[in-house]
């Protein structure tokens, strides 16, 4: 069973690996924010017509104003400043979830937000004070940030980022064909790689991300997120996404709810794929589907089937792949869920 699996995985560095339209190149991270600025923190616009923003990107001096979103800054705060400012109660920053690799947090601030900084990361923080934060599969031991509330006070918060372990996979004994892919599937691939990246750093003002999530769909899993590929003894990339094998046709099921915004079909490697957007800049994506029950633009419930588990796109066996994204940063699905 374990062995299929991989091997669907595998197939031409399937979308599983750094092949994929949901996957990055092999030894590299995230992609980069819109901008070569680094990132930073955002504060939400006020209430849009509009179904979804690009992460904007105005200098991180921009001071707050009831037309645009103020930028928060992404450098430390002035030493002398900092010492003079009164210090926020610790409660004033709630936290739910887990500080580790791969993992995602939801905050919540008393209080208005002036600025934030908090090197290497972005955020949407709602009207309520409602934000994620997330940690890449490489996040280092120890990150700070530092929030600086309208009142003056300031709160800083030092995360001890929980350092994982993953499991490499070896499949050896692969046809070639399996392992490199041709020159027209690479630029298909780039192509789409594009097409998705550019959806992945719009966000709307959801919070669908408060639900506990639920699975897509229930079987074994057969990878999970964060592991080395090693095929034919060569760099096989990254598996982004958590398999679960379950026959062809089995009802994809929206793990909590969110608004449909990308449906298409027979994606290079990755076969029919659809994303949902959870708020804030968390998607789902899954891929190797068996066409859609829901389509670009629809609003979903928690549990409600938007697809149908396949074996399109390079595999050769039926299972869903389910990814998660927030903007650029690749999380783990699992740690988002409780139980089967």
């Amino acid at each position: 069973m374990r062995i299929t699996a991989l091997l669907a995985c595998a197939l031409l560095l399937t979308a599983c690996e750094r092949g994929g339209p949901s996957g990055s190149p092999a030894g590299s991270t995230a992609a980069p924010p819109p901008s070569s600025a680094p990132p930073v923190v955002w504060t939400a616009p006020s209430a849009s017509t509009e179904p979804a923003a690009a992460a904007p990107t105005p200098s991180a001096s921009a001071a707050p104003s009831a037309a645009a979103p103020a930028a928060a800054s992404a450098e430390p705060p002035d030493a002398g400043a900092q010492d003079a400012a009164p210090l926020a109660d610790p409660s004033r920053l709630t936290l739910d979830g887990r500080a580790t690799q791969g993992g995602l947090l939801r905050a919540k601030l008393d209080g208005k937000l002036r600025k934030m900084a908090f090197p290497g990361h972005r955020a949407i923080v709602s009207d309520e004070g409602d934000f994620l934060i997330a940690f890449g599969r490489n996040a280092p031991k120890q990150e700070k940030m530092t929030i600086t509330f309208e009142d003056g006070q300031v709160l800083e918060r030092v995360f001890d980022v929980e350092q994982r372990t993953f499991e490499t996979d070896k499949i050896d004994n692969l046809p070639k064909d399996m392992v490199e892919l041709d020159m027209p599937t690479r630029v298909k691939l780039t192509q789409a790689e594009q097409k998705l990246d550019a959806i992945r750093k719009k966000y709307t003002k959801k919070t669908c991300f408060k639900e506990s999530f639920i699975w897509p769909s229930k079987g074994k899993v057969t990878s999970r997120y964060g592991q080395p590929r090693l095929l034919n003894g060569t760099d096989g990339g990254i598996h982004w996404g958590v398999d679960i094998a379950v026959p062809t046709g089995t009802p994809v099921r929206a793990p909590a709810c969110g608004t449909v915004v990308f449906a298409e079909k027979n994606l290079p490697l990755s076969g029919d794929t659809l994303i949902i957007d959870h708020g804030q800049g968390l998607t789902s994506t899954f891929i190797h589907l068996n066409g859609f029950a829901a389509k670009v633009g629809d609003e979903v419930k928690q549990g409600q089937t938007v697809a149908r588990v396949g074996m399109t796109g390079r595999t050769n066996g039926a299972h869903l792949d389910w990814r998660m994204n927030f903007f650029e940063v690749r999380i783990d699905p699992e740690l988002l869920v409780s139980e089967k």
